[in-house]
Order: structure tokens, then sequence, then C-alpha cells
């Protein structure tokens, strides 16, 4: 029924469906289904689905609702890849409950552990992925209209001094592994005027971003030249495209102080963007959001830390956000 009330199967009908798996993320329930149709169905559609719904108890169940929204409004208008293609969706309002249905790719297609490693070889396709969605957006005029929230002052620095108010009790926390040097570069990242963040007043570069890029919600292809797709889109919103690469490259684990692969990667996302379509944005304007980003990223560890995680990968998340900040000097974009 749902397949049909989506307008994806078109007639016939399914004759069979088998449980293969079920799993809890941190949000979400996940059911792959193996689905048999009847002969006469049409058009063929994928005999392994993904139903995804809302944990019960789950906090952030209104992120899925976010989900459903960027499938039922903005998925149509961007490719596949990069978005994975959604069979049916429902909201809370539907009577059925909140649930997603996708094609289940895991035959074909593997995520990797957050954050990014260095030389990583999925570091390339994961930025051409980000930079076919950001340069579908990018600077649109329904930005803040009837796409996403506009960004504020007032909004901005209420958001950031709601997340610095953890930042005594979070230093405490870390004191075996944060030095009095890093622990005062985060109190004058926090104390400062806050231009990294609010640079969003400013419409240049926007776009709709992912939110959550982190490599684990990308699907990387096990056979060469195959698509890479984004998944889990419960955090979308408007941003600066480069937000979304921060996410990724920024956090990722450099153990030999080298950050040339950093470079390339994000020379291959801007020259992606210009093949694209995108016009006036220079290398030196996407260096300077990159590392007005990069100071972004220190909010990550402390909204992190709350979560249900080894405290080795929180640890990891610090002192890579940290490293960044220092290596590439961003103390002068405060």
């Amino acid at each position: 029924d749902a397949l049909r009330g989506a307008g994806t199967l078109l007639s016939g009908a399914v004759s069979d469906v088998q449980l293969d798996r079920e799993m809890s993320t941190t949000q979400s329930t996940l059911t792959f289904l193996r689905v048999q149709y009847a002969p006469n169905t049409t058009p063929a559609l994928p005999e392994r689905l993904l139903l995804k719904r809302p944990l019960k108890t789950d906090a952030y169940a209104g992120d899925l609702e976010q989900e459903v929204d960027f499938y039922a409004r903005l998925a149509p208008q961007l490719s596949s890849p990069p978005a994975l293609r959604c069979l049916a969706s429902a909201g809370e309002t539907s009577g059925t409950g909140t649930y997603l249905i996708f094609e289940d790719l895991r035959a074909t297609h593997a995520d990797l552990p957050w954050p990014l490693q260095s030389g990583a070889s999925q570091g390339e396709p994961a930025v051409n992925a980000l930079a076919v969605l950001h340069a579908r957006w990018w600077e649109s005029p329904e930005l803040g209209m009837s796409i996403g929230t506009a960004h504020t002052s007032n909004s901005l620095r209420a958001m950031v001094n709601g997340i610095a108010s953890q930042l005594p009790a979070f230093c405490d926390a870390h004191r075996d592994v944060l030095s009095t040097r890093r622990r005062e570069i985060l109190e004058r990242v926090f104390s400062s005027s806050l231009l990294p963040w609010l640079r969003l007043t400013d419409t240049r570069a926007l776009s709709i971003t992912h939110g959550d890029a982190h490599a684990g919600n990308f699907l990387f292809p096990r056979k060469a030249g195959d698509p890479t797709y984004l998944i889990d889109w419960q955090l979308w919103h408007v941003d600066l495209g480069v937000r979304d690469v921060a996410f990724l490259l920024g956090l990722a684990s450099y153990p030999d102080g080298s950050r040339e692969t950093e470079v390339r990667l994000l020379r291959k996302y801007h020259d992606r963007l210009a093949a694209l379509g995108v016009h006036g944005y220079s290398w030196d304007d996407l260096w300077l959001d990159y590392r007005r980003c990069i100071v972004r990223n220190l909010t990550i560890p402390i909204l992190f830390w709350s979560r249900a995680a080894p405290r080795e990968k929180k640890t990891l998340l610090l002192e890579g956000a940290l490293d960044a900040f220092e290596h590439l000097g961003c103390e002068d974009v405060l």
C-alpha cells in the first residue's frame, strides 16, 4: 500500500515480504526486507528494501520528520545520486506513522567509520557528491524563504552561546587530554565576536547543506566507478556549502601532521563547483570560508560529548578539531 500510495508501484502487487535484519541507530530503527512481486508488477522495483522509522524513545524523533520533508520537497529537484532514491515516505500526520522506504544498497555499497582517515580514497567521490548538492541550490533566492530558515545575528548568537554554556563542564571532563593552551583556545573562540558564525547572515555561497556529512553518512561503491550516495538527511539546513566539506575533512585524522590531502580535496571540490556552473567564488573565498568552518567545528566535540559513544572516538574528534584550528591558523578569522 505504501509503494502504491507513493506512485512507485503502478500496477501489480507485492506477493511476499521477508525480514532480513533489523537494527537500531541512535535515532532510528532500520528494517531490511526481502520483497517479491507478482509477475505483472510494473515498474520493476528492487527486491531488497530498507524501512526507516524513528525510535519511540528518541529525543530527536522530529529529525526524521525533517528527512521526510527533504525527500518530499527537495530530493525530486536533486539528482540521484547523490540523493538515495526514496520509494515511499510518510510523516507523523499521515495516520500510518513516520517512515521512509529506500532501496537496500548493502550488496553494492558500504559506509566508512567517522572521522575519515587521511588519504582515504573515498575523499574525492565524497566531495564530488557534496558539490552536486551545493551547486543545485547555490545562492538560490528560495533559501530562507520557501526552503529552510534564514539566519539572523540573534539566532546565531543564541545557538553558539547555548553550546558555550557547556564549555566549563566539557573542559573539566577532558582534563586528561586537554592541555591548558588548548583549553584557552576554546575559551577564546567562544568568548569572541563569533564572526565565523555571523558569516551566515551574508547570503554569498549559501546553499542547502546536508548538515551531518561525516564518512558514515556516505554510501561508497564497492565497485570503482559506481555512484556515491549521501544518506540520513535529518539535519539538512541552509549554510555555507563548504561547511559540509569542513565537517567531512576538518575532523579527519592526520597522524603524520600533513594536511596535503585536505587541500587537494578542497581544490577538487572547488573545481567541481565551477564545472557545475558556480562562478564568482574564488579559491581565496572558499579557503577563507573553509577556515571559518574549521572554527565552527569546535562545537562538534562539545555537542558529541553527551552522546553514547566510545570515549576514544570523542577524544579523536576533539583532537582533530583542535589540530585543524591550529594548523590552519584560524585565530585570525575570529
